[in-house]
């Protein structure tokens, strides 16, 4: 397609977005990509991704210098290059280049020679989720990235840990089979990991129990208030459970909150009415019969082999007329896949062994365990997903 064909694609989809349609905001993003590549040569597609690194190098040392907190701090005054490096105790030329970088990327405002100011991408930089998630992302990756040509070179490239003799890219970069292993280790990686993963799901951005008619559900066959209503699996940080417990907080049942102890030791407080319990998934469940096990992007960072482990557990412990296990995690097309989900594949491969699963995939593994996938439900916007299964008839 022409760059004037592509453009108006991306107007008529920007007027749809405008309308109030925010299911067609992944269709504008891809459409502002093909726009991009529309109007680039191939040499300049291709030297955009080689100099992709700049931009990431650049974005570490802003956040690792606190620049652009001195300029989200001066409230909207702009602010110099010099006094952003006084402030910071860093070298003038150097700040004056890594920002000539954040400016041109969108994440501040040039207003003058030297001179800059915060926008709403600077302010959303510094939150502590993004900053966790800077850390999370350039500080493992690109270890690894150091290391792949080395590694494709001697062990070769392994996907999973079931492999026999696995070396993974992770252990090769980092010296632990996959990420959990680093985050017993390494206290401040933890703990990005940690606030990232609480911070992934903004205010604005549908919940799981939006996506899914979560009250509506468990209303409509809810036992005894004494009874098990929720059980979050493998839960982290508690996030999903508390949110949903604090918008429904008059709904009966115990909720039950399950991790590993170095994640339970970190949560300061829970909800009222949220039990936080010991467990391990590879284990058998200890609770039986809960209206709802829930999982939240725990099964991508696993091989299919210890998948079908997990979910054997809950399969074991589910009352077959009344549980249902609910599965919160991407779903990729088997065709057209978006580039975030794509990539976030590629991402389990490198952080955990594991995988993002296409339709055909979960179900092939829904086969195995004895589960009945009785809807996929979609967000409007996002590629997640919320699959609701039950034991099979």
């Amino acid at each position: 397609m022409s760059v004037l064909e592509v453009l108006a694609k991306v107007q008529g989809l920007a007027a749809e977005e405008a309308a109030g349609n925010i299911g067609c905001h992944a269709d504008l993003l891809r459409a502002i990509r093909e726009l991009q590549l529309a109007a680039e040569t191939p040499l300049e597609t291709t030297s955009r991704l080689n100099f992709q690194i700049m931009q990431n190098i650049s974005i570490r040392v802003a956040i690792e210098n606190r620049f652009l907190h001195v300029i989200v701090a001066k409230g909207g005054r702009p602010v110099s290059a010099e006094e952003i490096a006084s402030e910071t105790q860093s070298d003038l030329l150097l700040t004056i280049r890594i920002i000539r970088i954040l400016t041109a990327v969108g994440l501040c405002d040039e207003v003058g020679n030297q001179l800059y100011a915060a926008n709403e991408w600077t302010r959303f930089k510094i939150l502590p989720g993004s900053i966790a998630a800077e850390k999370h992302h350039f500080d493992l990756d690109f270890g690894m990235g150091g290391k792949l040509v080395e590694y494709m070179r001697g062990p070769g490239i392994q996907q999973f840990v079931d492999e026999p003799n696995a070396v993974t890219l992770f252990k090769y970069a980092h010296g632990t089979d996959v990420i959990f292993g680093l985050l017993e280790k390494n206290a401040e990686q933890k703990q990005a990991f940690d606030d990232y993963m609480a911070a992934r799901r903004v205010d604005n951005m549908p919940q799981w129990f939006d996506i899914y008619p979560a009250a509506e559900k468990v209303l409509d066959a809810s036992k005894a208030p004494g009874a098990t209503l929720m059980v979050d699996v493998g839960g982290g940080p508690g996030q999903e459970i508390a949110r949903f417990k604090e918008r429904h907080p008059d709904i009966p049942g115990r909720f039950i909150l399950q991790d590993l102890p170095l994640t339970l030791k970190r949560i300061e407080k829970l909800p009222e009415g949220v039990e936080a319990m010991e467990y391990d998934f590879f284990t058998p469940q200890p609770v039986k019969g809960s209206r709802i096990y829930f999982l939240r992007d725990v099964l991508h960072n696993w091989s299919d082999a210890k998948s079908v482990q997990i979910l054997s557990r809950v399969v074991e412990a589910m009352d077959p007329k009344y549980s249902t296990l609910l599965i919160d995690d991407y779903v990729l097309p088997d065709t057209g896949c978006e580039l975030r989900a794509a990539e976030m594949d590629i991402l389990m491969w490198l952080h955990t062994a594991g995988l993002e699963r296409t339709v055909s995939q979960w179900k092939s593994l829904f086969d195995i365990v004895g589960l009945e996938l009785i809807q996929i439900w979609s967000s409007a916007r996002g590629n997640e997903s919320v699959l609701e299964t039950r034991v099979r008839p």
